[in-house]
């Protein structure tokens, strides 16, 4: 049997939580030469604008590496400018969200450097992947806009530039987790399986299921995701007034009980919103 070789992958991870670490733990199952160099998943707004700079003096000489891998918190191109000897290595970058459409609460509050930040890792990569269509285009047709806040000397022609590097990659799952059920109930299972935050949209999700409980239509529920320390009033209430249709509630710890959660439910529910300058997309 012809056994297959790949080649060396440096990991560098500046928000190692979450998705970001399923995606990298998935991709090392398979492989069995790699170096992984990541922070803890905390505050993701200082990762953005320091992970390069917190992560340059980490990383340890290149040996037999031959591509990097990281997600688009990193800036890539800091990185880059910080650490020259990583040029030569095959460089991609994994979009799981993009900061051109990412929701602000309000107009005002938008800070531009992430979106910045993204553009200029996508120039200095050499392969850009998106984990959907949808991450892919909304973040190609929105490049101009941010150029356009420049006063002068807007860099023409990026979106050309970046999209002949881009691919589509589905995020990987594994269900080999999943056990074998029986047959459903009758009883209507909604799981909601996101963050804690605003911009997942749980207050449009919450009124639905008020109107489902109004007008006596009977279902179960299952809150998954990971909440934060600040987290939108509105799941202490829902928590209080759906407390007898509540199946799960809060982050589960288990990969096999969260997929097991998944295949008992009817319907997977998201609200996420996606708007630039408080533009519905």
């Amino acid at each position: 049997m012809q056994v297959l070789s790949y080649p060396k992958v440096m990991f560098i991870e500046p928000f190692y939580g979450g998705s970001h670490k399923v995606l990298i733990d998935t991709f090392t199952g398979s492989l069995t030469d790699y170096e992984i160099i990541t922070l803890p998943a905390k505050k993701w707004h200082w990762r953005a604008r320091c992970g390069a700079l917190s992560l340059h003096e980490l990383i340890p000489s290149i040996t037999s590496e031959k591509i990097l891998f990281c997600s688009s918190v990193l800036n890539l191109a800091e990185l880059l400018g910080l650490r020259p000897d990583l040029q030569p290595l095959k460089k991609v970058v994994y979009f799981h969200e993009n900061q051109l459409i990412y929701p602000v609460r309000d107009i005002k509050e938008r800070d531009v450097q992430y979106s910045y930040n993204q553009i200029i890792t996508c120039i200095a990569a050499d392969v850009v992947l998106f984990n959907s269509y949808f991450n892919q285009s909304s973040f190609l047709d929105n490049i101009k806009k941010i150029t356009k806040l420049l006063p002068d000397w807007r860099p023409k022609n990026l979106k050309q530039k970046i999209e002949c590097k881009c691919q589509v990659l589905y995020f990987p799952m594994d269900f080999s987790h999943i056990s074998a059920h029986d047959k459903l109930t009758n009883i209507l299972h909604i799981v909601w399986p996101h963050r804690w935050e605003f911009d997942k949209g749980p207050e449009d999700f919450f009124s639905v299921l008020m109107k489902l409980k109004e007008e006596k239509i009977p279902f179960k529920l299952s809150i998954l995701g990971e909440p934060f320390t600040d987290n939108p009033p509105i799941f202490t209430t829902i928590k209080l007034v759906l407390k007898e249709e509540i199946l799960n509630f809060g982050y589960i710890q288990s990969k096999s009980d969260y997929y097991n959660i998944l295949a008992s439910s009817h319907v997977v529910v998201s609200t996420a919103k996606h708007e630039f300058f408080g533009v519905a997309m």
